[in-house]
């Protein structure tokens, strides 16, 4: 099964719930199961993504709320979902 780590946005592929993080030296950390599905959170601010588009032309990206970083383009949501988890 695969983690999202709260405190530092790693993912861990690990048998059993993390209750803390090597990386950080926290304990009982935010810890949320991470799928396909899963959208991560802002790697600058930890901020959620919000859906932007210009469909006229064909393109479909993610923007965080808070900061305004973003993910590159893609040609549907589900190729810009990949870049915005993959950072690209």
């Amino acid at each position: 099964m695969k983690y999202l780590l709260g405190c530092c946005q790693k993912i861990v592929d690990v048998d059993n719930k993390p209750k803390w993080c090597l990386k950080c030296a926290r304990h009982d950390i935010d810890v949320v199961e991470y799928n396909e599905d899963t959208m991560l959170p802002c790697p600058f601010c930890g901020g959620k993504a919000q859906a932007e588009a210009l469909e006229t032309i064909g393109l479909y990206w993610y923007e965080c709320d808070d900061c305004g970083g973003a993910s590159g383009s893609g040609k549907d949501w589900v190729e810009a979902k990949a870049k915005w988890n993959k950072r690209i």
